[in-house]
Order: C-alpha cells, then structure tokens, then sequence
C-alpha cells in the first residue's frame, strides 16, 4: 500500500492515516431478484442497502450501493474477504481488494478539509454519519464515508493514491492536519 502515509494514528485533533489492508468485493445483481438479495444478504451477515446514500455496516464489514445493480462490499477484518465472495457460486462478486486504498481522515474539522476539495455538501446535515458518496473531491474520483461525526474513510484508486495524498497533506495545512509520517 503505498499513499504517502502510514497505517499509525498521530496524536492531534485534526489526523489522517492509511488504513490496513482489508477484503474488498464488488458484487453485482438485480435488486428486484430476491434469491439474490437473499443469498448475499447470507454469504455477508446484513442486508444489502437499499438507499443510495447510505451505507450498511456490522461490526467490521461496510456495504456501498454503488449503484442500481453494484455493491462495495468491504471487510476490514478479513484481507481475503473479497476472495471468499469470488468463489461463491450463488451471486457474481469481483475480488477488488487491491484496487482501492483506504484513507482514515479523524477530527473535528475533518468536514472542513475535505469539503475544499468536494463537489458535494458535507455539512452534517447533508452528509449525516453512515452517509457516502462517489464523487470528486481533490484531484481524484473518491467514496467519501462519514463514518463517524468526526470520521471519514477515503476509498481511492491505488494509483491516484500517492498524488491524492499530496493533495490532502496541501489542503490539511490551512486546518492543522497531522498526516501519519510514512518510511516511504
């Protein structure tokens, strides 16, 4: 994983840091096909979402409807996830587990930063905790999770990874960001 960042927490009220590698699965089928919808909804523990805008999440597996037919399904827990979702023979799901990395932005001015770069509202009341969007923000097409009220997971290409990351450590200046210091 390379970002520009390391995978330690910073001390600091504004921080962003490199998630650890986790299992990534996109899966496709039809909604409306409810042997689908049933055979995911076992194979992931939790249903799928039906709202566009927010995620569904149990314990350390998150869920994006990413669109009327595609789920990013995420397991922070297990690296080989996205593997196991592969080889299912009930639903078409696609290891995605190396292609996007994962970016932890925490604080309480985290909305703030991110939103000098996003083409979408971020305030709370917009973007309430559990809400995600694909959109821009930056120089990259990102997912921006706010999971938390002070907490937001970049899901980014790996290779718009390192010049995001130089993007974000720029914009970071103007409110304090404390980047993770990274050996790379």
């Amino acid at each position: 994983m390379v970002t520009g960042l390391g995978l330690e927490k910073p001390e600091g009220g504004l921080v962003a840091y490199a998630a650890p590698p986790a299992g990534q699965a996109l899966i496709r089928g039809r909604f409306q096909d409810s042997s689908f919808v049933e055979s995911v909804a076992q194979a992931l523990g939790l249903a799928l979402p039906t709202d566009p805008m927010m995620a569904a999440q149990l314990d350390n597996r998150v869920i994006f409807r990413l669109g009327p037919d595609q789920w990013l399904a995420v397991d922070e827990a297990n690296a080989n996830f996205g593997q196991q979702l592969e080889n299912n023979e009930t639903f078409a799901a696609i290891d995605t587990g190396s292609a996007r990395t994962r970016i932890f932005i925490r604080g309480s001015t985290a909305r703030d930063l991110l939103a000098v770069g996003a083409n979408i509202d971020l305030r709370e009341k917009r973007f309430p905790a559990g809400a995600f969007a694909q959109t821009s923000v930056g120089n990259a097409n990102v997912v921006v999770h706010a999971s938390g009220n002070e907490a937001f997971d970049i899901y980014i290409a790996r290779s718009f990874a390192r010049s995001w990351t130089l993007w974000l450590k720029e914009a970071g200046k103007e409110f304090g960001l404390i980047p993770a210091r990274s050996d790379k």
